[in-house]
């Protein structure tokens, strides 16, 4: 009888809890209230809630860059207490640096670690080439259009080798074609590079496309309400968008997240789960 193993935990957090106070009147506003959620190594989960409901406060902790009021987080079995080396974060406003070329941009972690000039050149081209940008290297960023942009970033994070990579909402201000197409080009990225993903989105269609889980918060104070396992094939083309399996869990996220909202979707529509707007 063979032995079941199961996967190894990668981020864990535990009755996490953040609180602000108010600069002006100094009153309290508590962004996250006893939220838990483990990682696994090597997973893509996806955060999905309404807007102001702490999935990019979550991120900010997990990155060390906030620290928590209370409960604990950790990556590896340590604490999380400041920014780790071997995490990368992408943003949804591409962050990239507009007097550098793409080549240097995606060499800008490579060279706070101290690596060298050829072996710098060698890693920012083997990334973008990852990413299909190899041609575009020598250009600078007002000369790519938004979705090339963020491939850069998306090079620039991966480049740096991290074990975890924090995605905030990367796609998010794009136009619909070009993120289809990017959510299948980061798969087949993921699918090739083991790193573990947390990747915060509005979108419903995205989390299920993407994710091995995809966890649904509540309105804030942000708490995970319910995580929700994605049983789809990998790996994913974009015909499974329109099987059976995907719409009902599709339908599935979209009736725990439709009680932290205001009104109920219209039959058949795609609903933004930050605005509650229906795509049909």
């Amino acid at each position: 009888m063979s032995t079941v193993i199961s996967p190894r935990e990668k981020i864990v957090t535990r009755d996490l809890s953040l609180t602000y106070t108010n600069a002006k009147t100094h009153a309290p506003h508590t962004v996250l209230k006893r939220f838990d959620l483990s990682v696994r190594e090597g997973e893509f989960l996806s955060l999905l809630g309404p807007s102001g409901c702490g999935k990019s406060t979550f991120l900010n902790v997990l990155a060390g860059l906030t620290p928590p009021t209370s409960g604990e987080i950790r990556v590896d079995g340590d604490p999380v207490s400041a920014v780790r080396q071997k995490l990368g974060f992408v943003f949804q406003g591409y962050a990239l640096f507009p007097w550098r070329t793409v080549r240097k941009n995606v060499e800008a972690g490579l060279e706070i670690r101290g690596m060298k000039r050829a072996e710098r050149r060698d890693e920012a081209e083997r990334f973008l080439r990852l990413v299909g940008l190899l041609d575009f290297a020598d250009h600078y960023p007002h000369q790519l259009s938004g979705g090339m942009r963020q491939r850069v970033a998306i090079a620039r994070a991966l480049a740096y080798g991290p074990e975890i990579l924090l995605m905030d909402e990367p796609f998010g201000a794009l136009d619909a074609q070009t993120r289809e197409l990017l959510q299948q080009e980061l798969l087949g990225i993921w699918e090739r590079s083991a790193t573990t993903v947390v990747f915060v989105t509005h979108s419903i269609d995205e989390a299920v496309f993407l994710s091995d889980r995809v966890a649904i918060l509540g309105r804030g104070p942000g708490r995970v309400k319910e995580i929700i396992d994605i049983d789809l094939p990998r790996p994913r083309g974009d015909a499974l968008r329109h099987s059976a399996a995907f719409v009902a869990l599709r339908q599935r996220a979209w009736a725990s997240l439709s009680t932290e909202l205001d009104a109920p979707p219209a039959a058949g529509a795609e609903v933004d789960a930050q605005t509650g707007v229906q795509h049909v």
